[in-house]
């Protein structure tokens, strides 16, 4: 019997970023799913429910806050972790209304997500 690979979603409206840690999720032996925006992100969140959600802040039609509380509502048990290169946003984690359950600040090693993927899942 195969063991089933846990899913993690990138959700970057930064294509090349996006990409990038898909790879590198794939080749650390995940499966690695993508969305460019938060509302793509719920459509698959619903149908292929992620073990992990990996997220930007600064995305069009719905940004990284508003996707957190979305999922939040859907699945309290996904972990969600925060990308950002705008390192003012750690303030809001003060805040337990943000409840993200990690943040790496761009750029990261992937060395640093590597390390806080395998927290999660």
């Amino acid at each position: 019997m195969r063991k089933r690979k846990k899913k993690v979603l990138v959700v970057d409206d930064d294509e090349v970023i996006r990409n990038l840690l898909i790879n590198f999720l794939k080749f650390s032996g995940y499966d690695g799913m993508g969305a460019a925006d938060g509302q793509k992100a719920l459509e698959i969140i619903l149908s292929d429910a992620p073990e992990l959600v990996i997220s930007d802040i600064h995305m069009p039609l719905m940004n990284g806050f508003q996707l957190l509380s979305a999922i939040k509502r859907i699945n309290p048990g996904i972990p969600v972790v925060f990308i950002t290169g705008f390192a003012h946003f750690r303030r809001f984690f003060a805040d337990k209304t943000a409840r993200a359950d990690g943040f790496l600040e761009k750029p990261f090693s992937l060395e640093a997500l590597d390390t806080l993927v395998k927290k999660f899942v």
